[in-house]
């Protein structure tokens, strides 16, 4: 399933990509964005939060952000310096933030896909019981997209 305002050439870039860039915004508008590494299932975009030395995870800032401003944009993009193979899509959507007993299956079904596209997830490296849910709402893209998407 793909979102219905992208094209499935656009959605198989965004499938393929292995970072991407999440931007969130503070109540009073504050941007913050980071790479984060994500799963594409069901029309949605997953996103794990790792199990990182910080004391409190459940208050990053991107978490921090998106309890008090759902509003988020997502970044896939491709560089060359041949330009004609740059490409991007960009997709706007609302997050929520899951939890692996709340929201079991989804969780499940989102871990499993990343899993299967990191290899770092199957050794040391957990993924923490949060995880953030993207729906998307509306997206712009451009450019080559049968190229891979930058890493």
């Amino acid at each position: 399933m793909t979102a219905p305002f992208l094209t499935d050439d656009a959605w198989r870039f965004v499938k393929r990509a292995r970072v991407a860039r999440l931007a969130t915004a503070s109540r009073d508008a504050a941007p913050h964005v980071v790479p984060v590494v994500f799963a594409a299932l069901d029309g949605k975009i997953y996103i794990p939060v790792d199990g990182k030395q910080k004391k409190d995870i459940e208050r990053l800032k991107r978490l921090d952000n998106i309890r008090e401003n759902a509003q988020v944009s997502f970044l896939v993009d491709h560089y060359e310096d041949d330009w004609a193979k740059l490409g991007f899509v960009l997709i706007f959507g609302s997050a929520t933030i899951i939890h692996a007993e709340a929201d079991a299956e989804a969780y499940e079904k989102a871990a499993a896909l990343l899993r299967e596209k990191y290899a770092q997830y199957r050794g040391p490296i957990t993924i923490h019981a949060w995880m953030i849910e993207i729906t998307p709402h509306r997206a712009a893209s451009w450019g080559a997209m049968n190229e891979e998407p930058s890493v």
